[in-house]
């Protein structure tokens, strides 16, 4: 079947932001494989790697800044769609799933055989204290590990902030569609300060529900909706540009002078991530060619971007699983010997994201996107339009 009306304009591709994708996922491995493995080390150099790398883990704020404004941007080009739900939980599904349900699959897979395959030397404890299954398998996770008190098994843990961008999407596409053009900016600052507004009530600056209960990281989501919002009204115009550097280099003295001050991180500075963030990200939509820009378009940085995902999700297992075969231990970075083990599990971590990426990944990325928006004026009832 061809359609002959036309489709509407496609979202422009904004290159740097693939390399913003590979800066966050560094900053998450560098926190995982070092900053936390070095905590007791006695070397005053490994000390100082460990408080320079402590605030590492707040890469994922960084993802959720991009997701607000990637997701954000694609539901306010397309918000009249007839196939506006359809298209983008066709796409979202096609993206998302594929991977993290391998991981759970591969988690169950060596649970089982280290149980059942002693010859493998695969040490049961290691796939202990998972939550329930059910709560991984609806990304219900965090709020099941807001009910236990605990992240549940390591290798699984890292799932906490995808079961807050799975949520985010059932809610957002709801509010865009529903909210008119002119109230919606004012909408998504509300919901911004909302998390400001429940840590000062109900609390949650150092508690668990706080870090991981997706209202109370809502600012970090909607702050990337009103990037989107403003890029969308060509509101991060040239005269952003002197401002924003300066505003940034100011954010990031008080991130190292964090890094610093408490060790492996706090959980009571998630609005200070996400206007940090926030405000990276702005500096790089308001100058698309600048210097930062092309920075982030390095070619070896984007491919790591490009595989962030697979990255991820199994760099843990990986890391874990390396550790306890060689030294029968967690993970430490301490010595030449740890040291080398953490590389090689950064090395095939890469590996095994890569291979994902090309035979899983990228083969359902190109599914979902068989399904495109219409244009209002189509028929509602034609959905699919095939790529030949």
């Amino acid at each position: 079947m061809s359609l002959t009306t036309p489709r509407p304009a496609p979202l422009r591709r904004i290159p740097a932001l693939d390399g913003v994708r590979g800066v966050a996922i560094l900053m998450v491995v560098a926190y995982h494989y070092v900053a936390i493995p070095i905590h007791q080390s006695p070397s005053p150099l490994l000390q100082w790697l460990r408080h320079l790398l402590s605030r590492g883990g707040t890469g994922v704020d960084l993802f959720f800044v991009l997701s607000g404004f990637l997701i954000g941007r694609i539901l306010l080009h397309h918000r009249e769609a007839p196939n506006y739900y359809r298209v983008f939980y066709l796409r979202r599904i096609a993206r998302i799933f594929p991977a993290y349900y391998e991981l759970l699959l591969l988690f169950l897979g060596l649970r089982w055989l280290a149980h059942h395959a002693p010859f493998l030397n695969l040490d049961p404890t290691l796939f202990a204290n998972p939550l329930p299954l059910e709560a991984y398998l609806i990304y219900g996770q965090n709020l099941a590990m807001i009910l236990h008190g605990t992240f549940g098994n390591e290798f699984l843990a890292i799932t906490w902030s995808l079961a807050i961008e799975e949520q985010f999407y059932l809610f957002l596409p709801w509010l865009v569609r529903v909210t008119s053009p002119r109230r919606f900016p004012w909408v998504a600052l509300g919901f911004l300060g909302l998390p400001l507004l429940l840590r000062r009530t109900l609390g949650g600056d150092g508690k668990f529900y706080g870090f991981m209960f997706t209202p109370w990281r809502f600012d970090a989501l909607f702050f990337g909706v009103l990037l989107a919002v403003l890029e969308s009204r060509a509101r991060l115009s040239a005269r952003w540009k002197k401002v924003l550097p300066w505003v940034f280099l100011l954010l990031t003295g008080r991130y190292f002078y964090l890094s610093f001050s408490e060790p492996l991180g706090s959980t009571n500075h998630l609005f200070f991530n996400a206007l940090l963030y926030a405000t990276l990200l702005a500096w790089i939509l308001s100058e698309e060619q600048g210097r930062l820009a092309r920075l982030l378009q390095k070619a070896w940085l984007r491919k790591i971007g490009m595989i962030s995902y697979g990255i991820y999700l199994f760099h843990q297992l990986v890391n874990g699983l390396l550790h306890a075969w060689i030294f029968h231990q967690p993970p430490r970075f301490q010595d030449l010997p740890s040291i080398g083990v953490t590389l090689l599990a950064a090395g095939v971590t890469y590996g095994i994201a890569w291979v994902n990426y090309h035979l899983l990944e990228k083969r359902f990325i190109n599914w979902g996107h068989r399904w495109r928006y219409v244009p209002p004026a189509r028929n509602p009832d034609v959905e699919r339009v095939p790529l030949a």
